[in-house]
This record gives C-alpha cells, structure tokens and sequence, in this order.
C-alpha cells in the first residue's frame, strides 16, 4: 500500500515550513517505519477494527511529525529556528487531548440517543452490505 509514503508525509507537514531537507528525510522515514510497526500492532495484537489505518496514519504519525518539527525545526540541526521541543510538545498533546474529549463527547452522545451496535445479523452480513447495500465480495451482493 501507499500508507508508508503517506505517513512520512503526514509526519513531515507539520513542519516542513522549519525542517532542512535532510531533516524531513528523516522524520519521514521514522513515520513509514512507525506506521508500519503501529498498524500492524493494532490489527493483529489489539484487534482494534481500524482497516484503513487512520490511527496511525493520521493520529500518531501526525503526533510525530507534530513533536519533530521542534526537534528538526532547530537552527542547530539545519532548521529554520523559531520553534521550541517544549512547545511543539505542549501544542501538539493539548491537540490530541482536545481531539479525545470531542470524541468522546460526540460518540456518547451518539451512543446515548441513537447507538453505535449494529445487530447481530447485521454485523454478520457487515456494513457495507447491511447499511449501504454494497458488498466488498461479489457472491454475497443483494439481488435487486
């Protein structure tokens, strides 16, 4: 898949304004190798349905990408300047936890007044087939 380039370019956008070339090299290459790693524990340790990766593509890999702008954005390692780790730091976790409270929030209140399971026969037939009428396998597609 095209997932391992892709983090390296979710990484490298938070600070490609500040990294030297070489630098964003760098953080790119410790984002493929990060999502690869991650991806592969969420699916197959945790078991967490997350198939298109979008955790560790986006979440983690951009939480890099977020702390390594003020590592590789220094005047001493060939950045821009202007940056600091402890604030990149700071900004970068007060984004994910604004992230996590607005998840919650949204989802219990989704689980509240609407739900979030589906049945037991549709989770055997799956979303797509049972919401979109779509199937990922053509010898389960619905007769129309």
């Amino acid at each position: 898949t095209y997932n391992g380039p892709l983090a390296g370019l979710v990484a490298v956008c938070a600070g490609s304004d500040l990294m030297h070339p070489l630098g964003a090299l760098v953080v790119g290459l410790i984002a493929g190798g990060l999502f690869v790693y991650m991806f592969t524990l969420v699916q197959n340790r945790w078991k967490i349905d997350d198939v298109l990766g979008v955790w560790p593509l986006h979440g983690l890999c951009g939480l890099w990408g977020g702390l390594a702008a003020g590592i590789f954005g220094s005047k001493a390692l060939g950045g821009m300047g202007g940056v600091s780790f402890m604030g990149q730091f700071i900004g970068s976790f007060l984004g994910v936890g604004i992230a996590l409270v607005g998840g919650i929030v949204v989802y219990g209140l989704l689980k509240a007044f609407l739900g979030i399971r589906m049945s037991h026969e549709e989770e055997y037939d799956g979303a797509d087939l049972s919401i979109h009428r779509i199937s990922a396998t053509p010898d389960r597609e619905p007769n129309w």
